[in-house]
């Protein structure tokens, strides 16, 4: 029987590229208000992506430090002290995360949140670094894991066995819904977990088959009750 559904957030639950743009343009000016010393916008920062990570690779796991970590990293090549790039880089990573969690929904999402959630727990298991707190969907998940805070991304089981453990319950209880057919669906079939391909028509199918398939979330309430109905078949 389905008693869990894990959901991917980015391009799963909303579009996130646009939300990227605006979070790095609502950084780049607060950097140039409040650091008017940096000689680095967040474009050129990126350039020194390379040679930070092959200093501290153990950064390539952490996108939210490893951001904070390179807007310091400008700051003190900008000529800051280690004190001052410091503090202004926890402050331009929290105004980075503050714009970085102003979403939108796709149409018809938080009906269905609210819906599912009525019967089954549901989480969020996400490989980026939106906060279902700050969203303000904390209401509608039981918990949410970060790759960061488990330490490894999808396709690394971690993800899907901390929320296994977390509610313990076993693969063939959960559902994961995402939008990669590599990082979430081949991901988490591999442990044994039932999975629903959002397909939106920008990537090629992966290597295993997902349980069901929509191109829009009004379809998952139908897909969910369609692998719930032969999950108590053959259980």
């Amino acid at each position: 029987m389905i008693k869990l559904i894990g959901f991917d957030l980015d391009d799963t639950l909303w579009d996130v590229a646009p939300i990227i743009r605006n979070a790095e343009s609502h950084l780049n000016q607060w950097l140039i208000e409040h650091v008017p010393a940096l000689k680095f916008d967040v474009l050129s920062m990126r350039e020194l992506r390379h040679q930070m990570l092959i200093d501290e690779p153990h950064l390539i796991n952490q996108i939210t430090e490893m951001r904070r970590r390179l807007i310091e990293r400008a700051m003190l090549l900008s000529g800051l002290d280690n004190e001052s790039a410091e503090r202004y880089s926890r402050d331009a990573i929290e105004q980075f995360l503050f714009a970085r969690n102003q979403i939108t929904l796709f149409d018809g999402a938080e009906n269905a949140l609210s819906a599912l959630e009525k019967q089954y727990r549901l989480c969020a298991l996400s490989n980026g670094n939106a906060d279902i707190n700050r969203l303000g969907l904390n209401h509608l998940f039981d918990f949410a894991f970060s790759a960061e805070q488990v330490g490894m991304p999808k396709p690394a089981p971690d993800l899907f066995s901390a929320a296994l453990n977390h509610s313990q319950l076993s693969a063939g209880q959960m559902i994961y819904v995402g939008d990669d057919p590599k990082l979430d669906v081949d991901a988490a079939k591999k442990l044994g977990i039932y999975t629903i391909w959002m397909d939106r028509g920008t990537k090629p199918r992966g290597d295993s088959k997902p349980d069901q398939t929509i191109t829009r979330i009004d379809e998952l309430a139908a897909a969910v009750d369609q692998i719930h109905s032969n999950a108590g078949r053959l259980g």
